[in-house]
């Protein structure tokens, strides 16, 4: 009788190996040695490109790649994607930036378009607030570049619109502003944006352009777009048709025929700026437009009009203690005299009966 203890000679053997760290990278080493060695290099790095998962792998598969070639430029941007990918920001724009610098124009546009990106990856990191204001200006140079040598993707204006707003580039802004107008002519908002860029970039065809839209599309601001189709024409001292605007919608709004007045004061037009003043005075009753139509004739040396509109108001304003004051004023200035007594006489008639 056999105890349980005796060994059966004819059992097999089970036995455990532990791998060591040494060995795995061993191992490792050898695979990548006989990768980069047998497989075609460009094939490898689209293999090695399309890893999506394992970065630091990827990596250890380029830098072996690099050492069996180290001129090869598309391999060390590869290496630096891969870099930006796995985190390794610093890295990433170490190798950018010595790419930036290459002879091949392909290499050098990519490295471009990294380096911006991991620029602004950094920046929006930073703490400091000197700091990121050099990485600011860094980062509005380098999309210059991208702009100018039009290394963008025609196709994400969206995408560069913001990029150009965030490095506040007003001539890319514009750009890929209007661009993106093509596909929604009617968002006001961007309408808006088009308008004040095109106005800041001395873009007048484009300027009112846009502002016709506005007045088109935004319905409920018609007035205020009116008036900056006005103030577009005065900007750019298109003084005929900024005061036919104003005459076209002058009769129907008083803020408007206050404006018409005033332009009519700048342009020295002083007799259609009495009128324009005097009618505003008759439908408001308030004086200072009075006080406006006869100061404005005196401004253009109309002297005797002026006098013969105060002949005309003098009786109605005689008991106006400030326009009455005002109108002798006149009076005196203009050396009207005669009539200077003949009011105060009014005036002094007016004390008594009271």
């Amino acid at each position: 009788m056999s105890s349980a203890n005796d060994k059966k000679p004819f059992e097999l053997q089970k036995k455990v190996y532990v791998i060591t760290y040494k060995e795995w990278f061993f191992t490792l080493f050898v695979f990548i040695v006989i990768l980069v060695t047998l497989f075609p290099k460009d094939l490898l790095k689209q293999q090695i490109m399309a890893e999506k998962s394992n970065y630091d792998l990827s990596m250890l598969y380029l830098k072996n790649l690099i050492a069996h070639h180290p001129k090869d430029e598309s391999l060390i941007l590869a290496l630096a994607t891969q870099s930006e990918k796995s985190g390794k920001i610093d890295m990433a724009v170490r190798l950018s930036e010595l790419l930036l610098k290459s002879k091949n124009e392909k290499i050098r546009n990519q490295a471009l378009l990294l380096t911006y990106k991991l620029k602004k990856r950094i920046y929006f990191y930073l703490k400091d607030e000197k700091k990121k204001k050099h990485y600011k200006k860094e980062l509005a140079k380098l999309f210059t570049t991208i702009y100018e040598r039009k290394l963008y993707n025609p196709k994400e204006v969206h995408k560069w619109y913001k990029e150009a707003l965030f490095v506040e580039n007003k001539k890319a802004e514009y750009h890929f502003l209007t661009q993106i107008l093509k596909q929604e002519p009617n968002n006001i908002e961007l309408l808006q944006n088009a308008y004040y860029l095109a106005l800041a970039l001395n873009k007048e065809k484009s300027a009112l352009r846009f502002l016709h839209a506005l007045q088109q599309y935004d319905t409920h601001h018609a007035k205020k777009w009116i008036l900056q189709e006005y103030y577009t024409y005065m900007q750019f001292h298109k003084y005929d048709q900024a005061e036919a605007l104003l005459q076209k919608y002058a009769k129907k709004d008083l803020k408007i025929s206050m404006i018409l007045g005033d332009f009519y004061l700048y342009r020295k037009k002083y007799e259609k700026a009495s009128k324009v003043y005097l009618e505003l005075y008759k439908k408001t009753q308030n004086k200072k437009f009075f006080k406006k139509a006869l100061n404005a004739l005196l401004a253009g040396k109309k002297t005797n009009q002026a006098v013969k509109i105060l002949k005309q108001y003098e009786d109605l304003f005689i008991y106006d203690s400030e326009l009455s004051s005002f109108i002798l004023k006149v009076y005196l200035q203009s050396g009207k005299l005669d009539d200077a007594a003949r009011f105060g006489d009014k005036l002094l008639q007016r004390k008594y009966r009271k």
